[in-house]
């Protein structure tokens, strides 16, 4: 190889490295500034959680929030997102290490879920939505992206290929409901006996609701 052609390949390792450094850097901070959001909402509440704190409980200035968000609104959303994205990804792991590969499995690595920070920012922000446009506007679409995704990892836990899509997405639904009451019934106090009761109770319904008939045609 010729020293010109070197150099010109060096010159391109070099750039590739710089831009693949400088995306690495954005992603952290745009995480750390995520991460940081959903904290000072479940400390101060969302007209508590303001530039300034996220600032510093994120480490970054609030220059870096106006630079990677258009606004505190979004920020917010895409925060819950981002949170339930990595709880996700927690879930499964979970449920992989589990000793059973059972409903009640699901049913207790999801509600380990429901009692994160993200379930406490997410109340939060629900009340707070009920009189802000701008909030309620961005907070559906967020809310219903976790919904969907919450629901066909219950789907996708089921499927058998027993039963249709629309029962698998209905089952999905009602755990999610159902673990969802139970959450904000554990935000003003907690029964870990009840809780244990309702999760027994919850995986009997599950087991009952695919056993019964299925008013849709399963998938050939």
């Amino acid at each position: 190889m010729q020293p010109e052609t070197q150099v010109a390949d060096d010159e391109r390792s070099g750039d590739v490295r710089q831009r693949r450094s400088n995306a690495e850097r954005r992603a952290s901070t745009r995480s750390a500034v995520l991460d940081a959001t959903i904290q000072a909402i479940v400390r101060y509440g969302y007209v508590g959680a303001t530039s300034t704190r996220i600032a510093e409980l994120s480490g970054f200035t609030r220059g870096a929030q106006k630079h990677h968000f258009r606004n505190k609104a979004a920020m917010v959303a895409e925060a819950l997102v981002h949170l339930h994205e990595n709880l996700m990804h927690n879930t499964l792991r979970e449920l992989e290490s589990a000793a059973q590969d059972s409903v009640r499995s699901l049913l207790q690595a999801l509600w380990k879920s429901f009692q994160d920070d993200l379930f406490t920012a997410a109340a939060e922000l629900r009340v707070a939505a009920r009189i802000d446009e701008e909030l309620r506007g961005v907070l559906i679409p967020a809310e219903r992206q976790i919904g969907r995704r919450i629901r066909q990892f219950v789907s996708d836990f089921l499927d058998d290929g027993k039963h249709s899509q629309q029962r698998l997405d209905e089952v999905g639904d009602h755990v999610v409901n159902v673990l969802r009451g139970m959450a904000f019934q554990r935000a003003l106090y907690s029964n870990e006996e009840r809780e244990a009761r309702q999760l027994r109770v919850l995986d009997e319904t599950v087991h009952a609701l695919l056993a019964a008939a299925d008013r849709y045609q399963p998938r050939p």
